[in-house]
């Protein structure tokens, strides 16, 4: 992690396969597959605690993944717009 990275919470994960995973929502108490549904952890030792906990019921690797700020919206945009003009030609 780089010096300009901001840390804006944690979420609480568990590897399904490799390189996939699931992410915890306290609120419907189930494992998910969009780390948007899930809960932003502020406090790493809460997420931490949750984790534990919560590794105790899984035989998969449950973790804690540090969630960083997303200062790349220009680019975002310009992608979406690249799309748009893409499926525009192909609809001529």
């Amino acid at each position: 992690m780089s010096d300009d990275e901001v840390i804006v919470g944690y979420l609480i994960q568990r590897e399904i396969d490799e390189d996939e995973f699931e992410f915890w929502n306290p609120e419907t108490e189930s494992w998910g597959d969009d780390p948007n549904d899930a809960k932003l952890y502020e406090d790493v030792g809460e997420a931490e605690s949750t984790a534990e906990t919560l590794q105790a019921d899984n035989s998969a690797e449950v973790s804690v993944a540090v969630v960083i700020e997303d200062d790349e919206e220009e680019d975002d945009g310009e992608e979406e717009e690249e799309e748009e003009e893409e499926e525009e030609e192909e609809t001529k």
